[in-house]
């Protein structure tokens, strides 16, 4: 009999990939919910976009407010829609960009118009600043799924000593022994705590996975988000 833990069925692989963020956005059928799900998405990613693209608080806001209502809910975000052109997160990142620059061409004289909008940093750039956002966020998805899915079949245990070993450590920058761990655990062996959080890796690895695959059309895709994923990471370890 299989692990209850283990059971979680998501679908054949043709069926997790007919509803990507491209086909949400393409279906002109679905209106006002994909803005909700975009808007809800990546409303922080733009906003810190946008901020380190030098515009105020209430300015960038107000963008955000116009792009999603004007552009997404107003379909002229559907008519430029190419996904022959890459992720769909670089095409609303562009189209962001391009309305900004619209709407400062619209509000003030054409000899304003130059670099002085733009923070220039030697640590990152708005570009990955976005990136950064919706990774993190994406992260602490899985988490919390994750977490819930330990507590949800017994497995409080596992997560932790997940969380103890990987995930304390981000925060406090102090690594408790793993013996210290298994003791306040009720663990009886290093060994086993180890077996414990390669267990709990892997659902890891499963979620995070079963997440990007909606930004993807084929597994091949997904291999390449999950690549970009980590990447982000190395450059910016999670706050």
């Amino acid at each position: 009999m299989a692990n209850r833990y283990e059971e979680t069925s998501y679908g054949d692989l043709n069926s997790r990939f007919q509803t990507t963020e491209w086909t949400k956005i393409l279906n002109s059928t679905l209106g006002e919910s994909i803005l909700t799900e975009l808007y809800t998405k990546y409303w922080r990613p733009v906003y810190k976009y946008l901020r380190r693209r030098g515009y105020g608080n209430e300015e960038a806001k107000d963008l955000i407010q116009g792009f999603f209502s004007e552009k997404v809910l107003g379909q002229q975000l559907l008519q430029k829609a190419d996904r022959a052109k890459g992720k769909f997160r670089t095409f609303l990142l562009t189209a962001i960009k391009n309305y900004a620059i619209d709407r400062l061409r619209q509000e003030r004289p054409t000899s304003a118009l130059d670099d002085t909008c733009e923070q220039p940093s030697t640590v990152s750039s708005p570009e990955f600043d976005f990136d950064l956002v919706w990774a993190e966020e994406l992260l602490q998805k899985v988490l919390t799924e994750l977490e819930t899915e330990c507590r949800n079949n017994s497995k409080e245990a596992h997560w932790e000593i997940f969380r103890a070993w990987l995930l304390e450590p981000e925060v406090s920058d102090v690594k408790l022994d793993m013996s210290a761990i298994c003791a306040q655990h009720g663990v009886d062996h290093p060994d086993k705590a180890y077996n414990m959080i390669a267990n709990i890796k892997g659902r890891f690895r499963k979620i995070l996975r079963r997440h990007l695959s909606r930004h993807a059309d084929s597994e091949a895709e997904v291999d390449d988000e999950i690549k970009h994923f980590i990447q982000i990471f190395s450059k910016n370890p999670p706050r």
